[in-house]
Parts: C-alpha cells; sequence; structure tokens
C-alpha cells in the first residue's frame, strides 16, 4: 500500500482537465486522503457544485491510483467548506498566468466585498 506523500504524490501528476498546466492537488480540489489497508479514499471539494469536469477528475484520479496498485480507490465529494481559490497555491497561481489565466487575488479577510475601496487592476 502506498504512504500518505506516496498518494499525494501519485495525485500531483493528475492533470486538471480543463487546464492541464496545474494538477487537482494544485487546483486544492483535494482535500485529503484516507488510506486504509482495503484501499484508499480521496476526498475531493468541487470548484462549484455543479462542475461537469469533477466526474472527469474522479475517473482519472481512480484510474492513476489503480495504477499504481492501490486495490481499492473510493472519491468522496464533499461541498463543505466550498472551495476557494484561495486553495490554489502560489506555484500553480505562476503556471496559471504563464498558461494566460489571471487567478484572482486571495480573499479578503473581511468576509464582505466594499465596493467602494478602490481595488487593484486586473490581470
Amino acid at each position: 500500500m502506498l504512504t500518505r506523500d506516496e498518494v499525494f504524490a501519485v495525485l500531483q501528476t493528475v492533470p486538471d482537465p480543463e487546464v492541464p498546466v496545474i494538477s487537482v492537488v494544485e487546483l486544492g480540489v483535494v482535500r485529503d486522503v484516507d488510506i486504509t489497508p482495503d484501499g484508499v479514499t480521496v476526498t475531493m471539494t468541487p470548484t462549484y457544485s455543479g462542475c461537469p469536469a469533477m466526474r472527469e477528475m474522479e475517473a482519472d484520479v481512480k484510474a492513476a491510483l489503480l495504477a499504481r496498485g492501490v486495490p481499492k480507490v473510493t472519491v468522496h465529494m464533499t461541498l463543505s467548506p466550498a472551495w476557494t481559490t484561495d486553495w490554489i497555491g502560489e506555484e500553480a497561481r505562476e503556471k496559471l498566468r504563464r498558461y494566460g489565466i489571471a487567478p484572482p487575488g486571495r480573499a479578503d479577510q473581511g468576509g464582505f466585498v466594499t465596493l467602494t475601496r478602490a481595488r487593484p487592476a486586473v490581470a
């Protein structure tokens, strides 16, 4: 059986089907892995509740782990907490920029969006 680090290393090789320059781990949709003697459960959070790419991500995650000898792979989808672009790391943000996508900046810690405040220019 793979270790936790090995499972995450495998998942780092699974590209986002819509933006293949980053992995599902870099996108932040892989939230956790649970390893038991029977197999691996991967917990994922979709970027939004109706994300059509999640079925493909689920199939790709299962295929990658099964190919590495994991006997059983279960993918558990959770909507809470809701995915946020804050879960995209700086290295992945740079990959997105080079690909031509400007990810949003970090969310305000205050919780509310102030419409009257000057905002930085959008890339």
